[in-house]
């Protein structure tokens, strides 16, 4: 093969890398970030009270909402097709230049769905860099009025006949205002209880506690993950917990990859999840 032969050939071989490299920055930029995974999971629990065996729980997290667009209308739309029986918010609703007036908008939608329970948050990190209020009192009100419970180091309560659930709410653990010694004060306790936290760097507490169910997000599984190496990058509060399910000697935690994005607005082998917990009373060992 000749010279000419040969540089006519890299040529190609680079015109198709730069073509390849396009495509796939296009499908991280503008198809998987709003490409949402509806996961559904069954997790099973000896002292769940019989009442609840079957609550389907929507955990929601890390939407990072600037308004109320295409990709947040997607999740309301797949949450139709479901029966949740409680919605939780783990944090991050907001990003920088977050349209206070729209993402009530989200939450009203979300209310009309009627879920059994109600909705339930918690702050996260960019909920205090980039608040929906000028004061803590005004950002409850805003939840409070779109229909949501907001937990900020405090607890409540669902009940269904005779058995009622604990739904414990910790600030951010990541900006160091978490307080779960707060938010349990006055909490009698229940046979089941849900922690509610935006890092997950709090579950081995949550552990020691005796919690049965975490539920937490931050990570965004990492964003963008690569075969055979997984998340290039983790925030910090989430290692060792990238995703998914971890066990405790007495919790179980679920961590969800979140639906929005942070500052880098891709996702690649990292779909945005919507996550559908099913309780279970006993069955088979966890």
């Amino acid at each position: 093969m000749g010279v000419r032969g040969l540089t006519s050939r890299i040529s190609r071989r680079f015109v198709l890398i730069l073509a390849l490299a396009q495509l796939l920055l296009i499908y991280a930029w503008i198809i998987e970030p709003n490409w949402i995974e509806v996961t559904s999971h069954e997790a099973w629990f000896k002292n769940l009270p019989e009442e609840f065996n079957g609550l389907v729980v929507v955990h929601l997290s890390d939407l990072h909402m600037r308004k109320y667009g295409a990709r947040e209308r997607r999740v309301v739309a797949r949450l139709a097709e479901s029966t949740p029986g409680v919605i939780v918010i783990t944090g991050d609703l907001t990003l920088e230049g977050s349209d206070p007036a729209t993402i009530r908008q989200f939450l009203t939608a979300l209310r009309d769905l009627k879920p059994t329970f109600g909705i339930w948050a918690v702050l996260g990190n960019y909920d205090h860099w980039n608040p929906l209020a000028s004061s803590k009192d005004e950002v409850r009100t805003f939840y409070n009025n779109a229909g949501v419970a907001l937990l900020v180091n405090e607890g409540g309560r669902i009940g269904r006949g005779l058995d009622t659930l604990s739904l414990i709410g910790v600030d951010d653990p990541f900006s160091g205002y978490a307080n779960l010694g707060a938010s349990l004060r006055g909490m009698q306790r229940t046979p089941f209880a849900i922690l509610l936290t935006h890092s997950p760097e709090i579950f081995m507490k949550a552990d020691l506690i005796k919690f049965d169910l975490v539920l937490a997000g931050h990570t965004h599984g990492g964003q963008v993950r690569l075969p055979g190496i997984g998340a290039l990058w983790l925030p910090a509060g989430s290692e060792p917990f990238e995703s998914g399910w971890f066990d405790g000697q007495y919790a179980r935690m679920y961590v969800t990859r979140g639906i929005g994005t942070g500052t880098l607005p891709v996702r690649l082998f990292c779909r945005p999840e919507l996550a559908l917990i099913t309780l279970k009373r006993s069955g088979p060992k966890r």
